[in-house]
């Protein structure tokens, strides 16, 4: 059985060591400073870390801010509303393909209302199927494509912006 809950700040280094063994291919950005900089919201409570696990194994995280700390260049894609953005959905190798990333997902847009959030929204490289997949599966929908040379080093270069609009 998997089970879902929210990090406590005690288990946030390793976490932060599983989003770097498992979160790493080449459709995925995970500077140092960044992730640290994710880490750090989260333990001033302004991101949370939502952890799936089996028999007490971690098999699953998503980091998702707050709707008091989207990042400002997705506020064009928020249209004034609050919402969450989450910048990470990472699965264990050994457990891909088995929904685990989609429940993640299910799992934050069930807790946005209680942080106030009418929308949430995510980016992928427009290229990984494996999350397109997953992000669909979850009922999240495109909002816009543009290249992206600053994260993007491989393929097409561009990312996607995804949203759930929760009202």
């Amino acid at each position: 059985m998997i089970k879902y809950q929210l990090a406590k700040l005690a288990e946030l280094d390793k976490l932060k060591a599983f989003l770097f063994q498992h979160g790493i291919n080449p459709w995925n950005h995970l500077p140092l400073d960044g992730v640290n900089s994710e880490f750090a919201l989260i333990a001033a409570g302004n991101a949370s870390a939502l952890v799936a696990s089996a028999q007490e194994q971690t098999i699953g995280l998503a980091i998702f801010y707050h709707p008091n700390s989207l990042p400002e260049n997705y506020l064009q894609f928020s249209h004034a509303q609050s919402a969450i953005y989450i910048a990470e959905v990472v699965v264990h190798k050994d457990y891909n393909s088995r929904g685990i990333g989609s429940s993640l997902l299910s799992q934050v847009i069930q807790r946005a209302p209680d942080l106030g959030a009418k929308m949430l929204l995510l980016d992928r490289h427009t290229e990984n199927v494996a999350s397109a997949g997953m992000m669909r599966k979850a009922g999240f929908k495109e909002l816009s494509t543009f290249i992206d040379l600053d994260r993007r080093v491989v393929g097409n270069r561009s990312t996607t912006v995804l949203g759930f609009d929760l009202s």
